[in-house]
Formats: structure tokens, sequence, C-alpha cells
């Protein structure tokens, strides 16, 4: 559906005047398939005309990227780059193994979409035995001292796993699509997010903290088509609410709770007492931007507030019923932020 709202800090560039932002959904071909991908563009009111920023063109291309992997099973690039660094193996090396260019897998590292076809042979090597296959195959070209000591380092390796331990715990089996926002499944990101929101509130009800991880999740692939977390969201009773929110919050070491009665009522709060500077380091500029923006806007609200604020979004609307998985895609109909 697409949305128009007056843009005051920004003049058009081609005649100075008003600008609007859109917001909407269109068709989009990438390798001769079709997809249908959110946009945002400036228009200017003036001459009609379309011009995006930085931005805008990410939310596109990481919107219509991501339905291309998960549609031909291409790991993305945080995945492409734990394969290699699993088994110990320099770019060079794991090029020759696969048959890539030199620079490709670096660059497979860095974001580029490999083709279906690469994409297959990098599934292939998260069996070892797929691997060990491959470079037996690829035994031509290495020098005979190189192909043993990559053997040996290869088979002394355990199996690849997409997830650890820990992921298994904090994500479940939820592998990456548009209903965890495409976001890699990185625990000490959740952890440090998690931490950081708890100690900026001096305490925070778990109902709350639900509610303020969906807004910045939802409110960041709104903007670059990605979440922070990598957590999925189902509809609930009280709102929005990470899939196995209690699981989370009693394994995160360094997070405690204290249960208070207030009211005659029993109430739990979680706290924490690490530095938030230490927290902020691993996001990026502009996930540290998301996270400030919704904050300043949700720190001052109640929990009953924002719980009532959450049930007027379409994403708690529409999946409340049957306490749904909500997609991301609900993202661009948020009426709070």
């Amino acid at each position: 559906m697409r949305t128009e709202r007056e843009v005051k800090d920004i003049q058009s560039p081609f005649t100075g005047g008003k600008v609007v932002e859109v917001c909407d959904v269109e068709e989009k071909e990438f390798r001769k398939e079709k997809y249908m991908v959110h946009v945002r563009y400036y228009q200017c009111c003036d001459t009609g005309e379309q011009f995006t920023t930085d931005e805008q063109d990410t939310l596109m291309c990481n919107d219509l990227y991501g339905q291309y992997r998960v549609k031909h099973g291409i790991p993305f690039p945080e995945e492409i780059k734990a394969i290699r660094i699993h088994y110990g193996l320099n770019y060079s090396q794991i090029s020759r193994i696969l048959g890539f260019g030199i620079n490709m897998y670096k660059e497979y590292e860095k974001g580029t979409v490999p083709s279906e076809s690469n994409g297959k042979m990098i599934q292939m090597i998260h069996s070892k035995q797929g691997l060990l296959t491959l470079l037996s195959a690829s035994r031509g070209v290495f020098d005979e001292e190189e192909f043993v000591k990559v053997s040996e380092r290869v088979m002394a390796c355990t199996e690849y796993n997409d997830k650890t331990a820990e992921q298994n715990l904090y994500y479940g089996k939820m592998s990456r699509s548009v209903m965890n926002g495409f976001g890699e499944m990185n625990t000490h990101k959740l952890i440090n997010l998690i931490k950081y929101l708890v100690t900026t509130e001096g305490g925070i009800c778990p109902t709350k903290l639900n509610k303020e991880l969906f807004y910045v999740d939802f409110c960041h692939f709104r903007q670059y088509g990605t979440s922070i977390s990598g957590l999925t969201y189902r509809a609930i009773q009280y709102g929005p609410v990470p899939e196995h929110f209690d699981t989370i919050y009693d394994n995160i070491d360094g997070l405690y709770k204290e249960s208070r009665i207030v009211h005659e009522a029993e109430t739990v709060r979680l706290y924490c007492d690490e530095s938030t500077e230490n927290l902020l380091s691993i996001f990026s500029e502009e996930e540290l931007h998301t996270i400030s923006y919704v904050e300043t806007i949700l720190r001052p609200m109640t929990t009953s507030k924002l719980v009532e604020a959450s049930h007027a979004e379409d994403a708690w609307i529409h999946n409340q019923k049957s306490h749904s998985f909500i997609a991301y895609t609900e993202a661009f109909s948020l009426r709070l932020l």
C-alpha cells in the first residue's frame, strides 16, 4: 500500500520546494526473476521527480537480495564467512577448492550475492565430507605440501553447524527469512541489545522490554530491510513478543530479576549493571541511530501505555487471534514510530 508523508527538513534538488517521502511495494527484477519489494523514495511536489538516499537504496537491496537468498538457499554474508573461518582456510584456498575466481569468495563475504550454482557449492561445504570431496577433486590446483596441510586441517575440524548451542537456545529452529527480518542470528549482538535496553531504563519489566525489542527490530527493518536482533515475534495477549523470550532472559549472564510487591501484586523487573558504553561497540552506526531513536520515544512511556500502543499496530491486529508469528513486512504500517 502506497503511503506519503511530507518531509520538512529536505528540499527538492530540482526546485528547492517541498518533498514527500513515498513508501510503496514495487516489482523489481533480479537475475531474470521478479520480486515484490518494499521501497522508499523522495518525490518533488512540484515536478513529480523522484530521488533516493543511500539509506533508501539499502532498504530496497536488502529486501530484494534477502528474498533471493531465501528462495534459492544461498547463505548470507556472515554465514559464508563463518564457513571459511570454521575450516581455517584463507581466501585463495577456499576459492580454489570451489573453483571460484581468486577474489570471488571475499566479495561474497562482503555482500555480493552468489549465483544460484555458486550458492549451492557453498551450501555443499556445510558438510565436512562435502568439502573433502571438493578438495580431493581440486588436488591439481595445489602443490603437494599445501594439499596435505589443508587436508589435515579440514580433517581435524568438527562438522560445521549453522547454529551454536547458544543460538539454538535463543533462536530455536527458525532460519533467516522475512519472519526474522533477514537478520543475522548473532547472540552477542542480541545479548548486548537486551542489556542496553535494560540498563538505560534503570530496570524494566519483561512486558515493556518485549515491546521495546519489537519496535527496535521492526523500525530498523523499515529503514534498512534487516532486523538488528534476528528474533522472530509472535502476537499474544499483551502485544508482540520475541519467541522464547523467557528462555532468552533467563539465560543471559549479568541479567537478573527482582520481585517487588506493588499495590498488593507481585511484579518482576529485570536489571543489569553493565556500562552502556561497553555494550554499544558491537552495533553499526545505522543500528545505533535506530536504537537511540526508538528509545527516545519509548523510554518515557509506561508499560501499560506501550502495550496499548502495540495493540493499535497492524502487526498485532492481523496476528493476535491465532497468536501467530509476525512477518516483518508489517513494519511499514507502524503507527507509534
